[in-house]
């Protein structure tokens, strides 16, 4: 299942992350990986952990609120 955006339409993101809502862009400046130090993903989808690298690879749609594919911010 493709990552698509509800309110933009992109698939580098999900609404909770669009970086054109004040919510999503909130919630870009808060991501940050406590285990690599990434500001695009949270450990949840950390691809350096491998339930975050499995999660991303397998089921996308699960931890899709959990990262962004056009850079973090």
């Amino acid at each position: 299942m493709p990552v698509n955006c509800g309110f933009c339409g992109s698939g580098l993101h999900t609404r909770a992350t669009c970086p054109s809502t004040w919510s999503g862009s909130a919630a870009r400046a808060r991501m940050r990986c406590t285990y690599c130090g990434g500001n695009d993903h949270n450990i949840k989808a950390c691809p350096k952990t491998f339930g975050g690298n499995a999660a991303r690879a397998w089921n996308p749609s699960s931890v899709a609120d959990d990262f962004v594919k056009d850079g973090g911010r």
